[in-house]
């Protein structure tokens, strides 16, 4: 099949698929209809045999006559490698192929049968690389060229989309709440140098969604009919007459955010019922996960230091679950919400805006690279008398680094192990609440330097080994991460490396260092915590993968981090090992 000059993005949900291209005869990006009635597809298949795999409205129909068959949300195995359906095994990326063959088709036959020249695939901030293969690897078996194909995190595509038509100024956040039929996923992102988004905090829930709402009012049902007719109550035990009341539901939890009342209309042996239930009742019914979600969003609002003094410029609201009336007003104490459009299609179309260039693999800098862009900055103070302010070397804390980890065997190392092994550091050491307590003015051993690290970060630490790289500190500790520890999936590359010391003295001046910018280039990216009690900077040169320079006055850290994947994941790691607070 020929390829055209047009763009394809589909956005693989849990619940639904959406898609969105440039279309055929105004080039604007339009959403892609993905059945008869709807621009939304159902995101779950029906597996019949290894080659015979229906998705959609189709797989529903067949979900009815066989249900075993049924994989409702495939987008939640993609992590596990296969799964197991109606005695097949499969590899995940097999069903999300069969899904976008589906949305390909669709796509070609309103460009005169050809293909996109690019594609655009979205997924969640917080997937793996490996995770996010997985698509890339159902795009190609489903007939997309590799090289064609490009990705990019859900909430920076809802940004771009917002962008479209409201104007951010420079320095400005905004936050994507995005709740849809499965997942909650919240994230604040600031603007960029080059007028894109990046992820500040972000965080999410993957059992908090439309279906949590729809459970909560599956019960009242029941409750309602074990009351009025306990034998209807028996008969929603049947798979069938089950999947019939929850699309009940789920169209009467539409109609309330329109309407005061709807009506759930019940089945089952041949007998039916109509119940009515009244808005006040349904939110009176959804007020506990509708709070659980309002907390999970002023976490990470908290995570990214918005208050009054640095607040959001809107609280943009993307998935089906976002039109409930009472999310939005449950939310609107917290920021300006806003809504466009169709909440199901948004992430589709901003995917699109979000993209200008095909992405590339980040990768570890060369060393001569790293040993002459690594040079001692000029203190604050010698800042302050330079104008113009230049912004062109790197600071104090990480001189020397790179020789240190790219060259080894410059540095004489000691392999430093409890229990007389290394695969876990940690062990032997001082108890969580220990560390939590520890304050050592300037660390002299491991055990010292390893007590007064947060206990996730302490915790993934594997093959430890002295080291004299921090400049400054009289001791450091060199250390690989554990790259199956749930801090750092997704954000780290297999070659990460990060030097710890424990340093009262020192890591004060570098947290102001740090803060005015000693030594940053423009394109770093400063992270600070909302006490300003530790600030990190995150570095990246183009064809490289990102470095973590941090202090902490509270804790008397100074940490060094290479390996990064970007400025995006280099946050996420500050925040999920409690570094940044």
């Amino acid at each position: 099949m020929s390829t055209g000059n047009w763009l394809l993005s589909v956005d693989f949900g849990t619940s639904n698929t959406a898609a969105a291209h440039s279309a055929a005869v105004s080039g604007a990006t339009e959403t892609l209809p993905l059945s008869h009635t709807s621009n939304v597809m159902p995101s779950g298949v029906f597996v019949a045999g290894p080659d015979r795999i229906a998705v959609g409205d189709h797989a529903l129909d067949e979900a009815q006559r066989f249900p075993a068959g049924f994989l409702p949300a495939p987008k939640r195995l993609v992590g596990q490698g296969s799964v197991s359906v109606n005695g097949v095994d499969l590899p995940t990326w097999q069903p999300v192929a069969a899904i976008f063959r589906t949305v390909f088709s669709r796509a070609a036959a309103v460009h005169a049968g050809q293909m996109p020249e690019r594609l655009v695939l979205t997924h969640p901030e917080a997937w793996s690389p490996a995770q996010v293969d997985v698509l890339r690897q159902a795009a190609a078996a489903a007939g997309m060229d590799p090289a064609a194909t490009v990705t990019v995190s859900e909430p920076r595509a809802a940004a771009a989309h917002y962008a479209r038509g409201n104007r951010v100024p420079p320095g400005g956040r905004i936050a994507v709440f995005d709740f849809g039929g499965g997942t909650l996923d919240v994230a604040v992102l600031g603007t960029d140098t080059d007028g894109g988004f990046e992820v500040v905090a972000a965080r999410g829930d993957n059992a908090l969604g439309g279906k949590t709402l729809d459970a909560t009012v599956r019960s009242w049902v029941i409750e309602q009919l074990d009351a009025r007719d306990p034998d209807l109550s028996t008969a929603l035990r049947s798979p069938v007459a089950r999947r019939a009341l929850d699309e009940s539901i789920r169209r009467a939890k539409e109609f309330l955010s329109e309407a005061p009342s709807a009506t759930i209309s019940v089945s089952g042996d041949g007998v039916a019922e109509t119940l009515q239930i009244t808005r006040d009742e349904f939110e009176e019914l959804i007020a506990d996960p509708v709070a659980a979600a309002v907390r999970l969003a002023r976490a990470v609002f908290d995570d990214a230091g918005v208050s009054a003094e640095n607040p959001l410029s809107a609280i943009f609201l993307t998935g089906g679950t976002s039109r409930v009336p009472l999310v939005q007003r449950a939310l609107q104490d917290l920021g300006p919400v806003a809504t466009l459009d169709d909440p199901k299609t948004v992430v589709a179309r901003g995917a699109i805006a979000a993209v200008t260039t095909a992405g590339r693999q980040p990768s570890m800098p060369a060393a001569g690279d790293l040993l002459t862009r690594w040079d001692t900055a000029p203190t604050p103070a010698a800042r302050a008398d330079d104008q113009p302010q230049r912004r062109g070397r790197r600071p104090l804390i990480a001189a020397g680094v790179a020789a240190v980890l790219v060259v080894a065997a410059v540095v004489t190392a000691v392999v430093l192990t409890r229990g007389g092994s290394d695969e876990n550091p940690s062990a032997g050491g001082a108890s969580p609440s220990a560390a939590a307590s520890s304050s050592v003015a300037s660390a002299t051993t491991a055990e010292q330097v390893q007590a007064a690290l947060p206990d996730r970060l302490r915790g993934s630490l594997r093959g430890c080994t002295q080291s004299s790289a921090m400049v400054g500190s009289p001791f450091a500790i060199t250390c690989s991460i554990d790259s199956s520890s749930g801090l750092v999936t997704g954000l780290l590359d297999s070659r990460a490396r990060i030097i710890l010391a424990v340093d009262d003295g020192n890591a004060r001046r570098d947290v102001v260092r740090i803060r005015q910018g000693a030594g940053a280039s423009a394109d770093d990216v400063l992270v600070e915590n909302t006490a300003r009690t530790a600030a990190a900077t995150i570095s990246q040169d183009p064809g490289s993968s990102a470095t973590i320079m941090y202090a902490g006055s509270a804790n008397g850290i100074r940490m060094f981090l290479t390996g990064v994947l970007g400025a995006t994941e280099g946050k996420t790691f500050l925040t999920r090992s409690e570094l940044i607070q």
